[in-house]
């Protein structure tokens, strides 16, 4: 029996909802990779601890908040896994000199000691590629789609 017209417009409709929820989700967790890539893997994060790629955070309530304290790693992967595809979802990074590592900084702390730093400009190189990373996880949606 075939269905009727009404029928496989809904069908067409609920196939694409969930062809789009899978290419944003993958995009995202995409992103939160590359934007936890450190140099010595290839990307931009500078790598001393470890640290500063562990603290990347994702949450669908707002921007994850800093901390002082040691993170035991990015979580965008489990909070991507039931991400619905009008839900907003924010990924930032938890340790506290994540800030002055992307953009430098030029000046004294409230210690007293005084900084040159250069940039490293890892959150922009991740939004930078964000065309790339859409553009491949809709090429593996579609891959996986017609297995």
């Amino acid at each position: 029996m075939s269905l009727s017209f009404g029928d496989q417009v809904s069908a067409w409709a609920r196939e694409s909802v969930e062809r789009l929820t899978a290419v944003r989700r993958r995009s995202i967790e995409m992103l939160g990779d590359e934007m936890a890539t450190t140099k010595p893997q290839g990307g931009r994060v500078p790598f001393q601890s470890g640290n500063l790629a562990r603290s990347l955070l994702a949450s669908t309530e707002g921007m994850p908040k800093t901390s002082e304290n040691p993170t035991a790693g990015s979580n965008v992967g489990v909070v991507t896994a039931t991400l619905d595809l009008s839900q907003p979802i924010w990924i930032g990074y938890q340790a506290i000199y994540a800030r002055r590592m992307n953009y430098g900084y030029v000046g004294a702390d409230a210690l007293g000691r005084v900084f040159n730093q250069s940039g490293h400009y890892f959150v922009e190189g991740a939004i930078e590629s964000w065309l790339q990373i859409v553009a491949q996880a809709a090429q593996e949606v579609q891959s996986a789609s017609m297995k």
